[in-house]
Parts: C-alpha cells; structure tokens; sequence
C-alpha cells in the first residue's frame, strides 16, 4: 500500500491534537490551544520514523518515550519533575485507550488498510471518517475521565492569592480534608504555605521565628502546633488582610483566616499550600467586614 507523507502529517496532526485536548482535559490544564498545536505537531512529524527502514525495538522504545516526552514538554511545559511525569504519563495512558478504541471501531465499523512500521501507523482513511471516529473516541474518554474523575473531591486545587500590607502574593493550593489546623484565640482556620511562595509578604516576626532570632513585636503573629506522623511541632501564623480562593465550583475571599509559613517543600512544586477546608464556609465574612 502507498504512504503519502502529506496524508501522514494531516492524520497524525489531527488525532495528536484531540489526545492532547483530551489530556489537558483530564488534568485540569489549562494548555493554550497554541501549545497544544505545537505538541500535536511535534507527533505529526515523528510520524514520519515510518518512511526510516525497521529499528531494534529497544531503538523504537527509546525514540517513542524520547517523542512523547517532547510532545510533553511542548505542550505542558517543565514546572518540575512530578508535573511532568504527571503529564506525561497521562498523555501516554489517552494515547493507550484512545488507539484502543479507534482500532476497534476501525475493524469493527470500517475496515482499512494499515502500515505499520517502527512504531507508527499509517491508516488508509477517508479523512471524513477519521473525523467521526475521532470525535467518538473523544467522547468516550471524555466520559469514562468525568466518571472517574467524581471520586475526587471537585475542589481539591485552588488558586489563592493573599493580600498583606499592600502586597500580593498568589499560589496553587491543595484543599486537604485532612488538616483541620486552626489558630487557638480565634478559632480561625489556617492555611499554611512555603517560606519561598510567601517570602515577599511575610512579617518580620514570621522571619525571625523562622531564623530562631530573637521575635520583633507584632500584633499579628501567632504560633500554631501541628501534627504529623513524625510528632508535633510549631509553626508561625500571620493574620493577612484578606485572601480569596477561587476553586473548581466557587470564589471565596476572606479575612477570618492565619497563614501558617513553613521552610519545608510541601510537594516538589506542584503545589505551594495546604488549605483547611472551613476556609470554604467563609464565603461572606470579608463582605460583613468591610461593611
């Protein structure tokens, strides 16, 4: 059967660019459509490895992780090494189910030619049926992701941006039904947070505990002991002029809350604080207060 390049390109362009969507979907990511392309691309033109004469198959192993993680990289970016492997793995397991059912459909429903050769295959498809057969793949993944994804509490990553003093920080915050930390005088949940997320806010107090300094007065430091499986500790609060959290379902924005620091990394960068989620049942209180 003759391989037409172009044809190639257009095919591999196409379904890269729904697996990619598809991925972006899943992870809650939100990928330019630019990036996006660029990532289906860089599929598209590995495509063409079919054209190179038969490779070892560690040789095409290699150049198949090598590729996707490329298509990776240019469409999600490297904001670490967890992130990434998130992604990639991701984008490997749509990529698994996604050719599972279109090479179900594609027997089942509308019998092809195929070449297949050092990893990538060519499908003699008329283009208005790889069109319908990818929109369904699309769907079906689509929903077996939303089912699967119910299990997991909807508003388990926020954006939050907290305000103190005039200055702004903002941060990627994981809603952890496990801690329940509040501040002991006000009762006020806490959420903590990394020294390096929050160092432009933070008081000179905060530091100086940190830094085991001799303390600098302030009204608004405060210390909170903690648990964990290796023992309790204490940490520093502050009291910032407000926060808002902006979830999946809601926005809440608050100044019933104290911002615990700690110098510890809280997940390889994949997220940079902690939040209780009482913090969710604080919708109004900035509002009653500023009235």
């Amino acid at each position: 059967m003759t391989v037409y390049a172009d044809v190639l390109l257009v095919i591999n362009l196409f379904v890269n660019y729904a697996l990619l969507l598809c991925s972006s979907m899943i992870m809650k990511n939100s990928a330019s459509r630019a990036r996006v392309l660029l990532g289906a691309a860089i599929g598209a033109f590995y495509g063409l490895v079919i054209f190179l004469p038969d490779m070892p198959s560690f040789l095409e192993l290699f150049l198949r992780f090598a590729a996707t993680g490329l298509i990776v990289f240019g469409t999600f970016g490297f904001k670490n090494l967890r992130y990434f492997l998130r992604c990639f793995f991701t984008f490997f397991a749509v990529s698994f189910a996604f050719g599972g059912i279109m090479l179900v459909l594609w027997v089942t429903v509308a019998p092809v030619g195929m070449v297949y050769n050092n990893g990538a295959v060519y499908f003699d498809i008329d283009l208005a049926v790889l069109a319908v057969s990818t929109v369904v793949c699309f769907a079906v993944v689509s929903l077996i992701s939303h089912f699967t994804a119910r299990r997991a509490p909807k508003d388990s990553i926020a954006l939050v941006k907290i305000v103190y003093g005039g200055k702004v920080v903002s941060a990627t915050a994981l809603v952890d039904t496990g801690n329940s930390l509040c501040e002991g005088f006000s009762g006020y949940p806490v959420a903590l947070g990394e020294y390096s997320t929050l160092e432009k806010i933070i008081p000179s107090s905060v530091r100086d505990f940190l830094d085991g300094k001799e303390l600098s007065p302030s009204a608004d430091f405060r210390v909170v002991m903690h648990k964990t499986v290796s023992g309790t500790g204490l940490l520093p609060v502050f009291k910032p002029d407000y926060i808002e959290i902006k979830s999946a379902s809601h926005t809440v924005r608050t100044d019933r809350v104290y911002i615990a620091v700690t110098k510890n990394n809280l997940a390889g960068g994949e997220f940079s604080m902690i939040l209780n989620p009482e913090l969710f049942n604080e919708e109004k209180s900035y509002a009653e207060a500023v009235k």
